[in-house]
């Protein structure tokens, strides 16, 4: 499933709302942490991309039997760089959030810009 967003503040939301509704009859009962997760590993990624400056966002959600994964792809330059915020900060938090949250992801060349795949299992060990 495929979704382009405009890069502008309502990209996250619009993204957030997209993972929903898709994942909504596809998790199964108890699985809402994992429609959760994935909607905020979504939303800090393409916020990332909306801040790097791209003009366009491009969301692909695969859902398979083990897994969901992510993949956010925008034209901005830059690479995405986990941060160290302090407490009081009010951001720098993004990638920590989806370090935290998805059982793996990284970042590829797609030029002009690039690619974050994440992936979140559907069941924890």
């Amino acid at each position: 499933m495929r979704a382009r967003f405009a890069a502008d503040q309502h990209a996250p939301a619009s993204a957030r709302r997209f993972v929903r509704r898709q994942l909504q009859g596809t998790l199964g009962p108890g699985q809402g942490h994992v429609r959760e997760d994935v909607e905020l590993i979504v939303s800090e990624l393409v916020t990332n991309s909306v801040r790097a400056g791209a003009r366009v966002v491009d969301l692909e959600l695969r859902i398979g039997a083990e897994r969901v994964q992510v993949a956010v792809t925008d034209d901005a330059g830059g690479w995405p760089t986990p941060r160290s915020a302090s407490p009081d900060s009010l951001g720098g938090r993004g990638l920590e959030i989806v370090d935290q949250l998805a059982d793996d992801w990284q970042t590829v060349p797609d030029p002009p810009g690039k690619r974050v795949i994440a992936t979140r299992r559907r069941q924890h060990a």
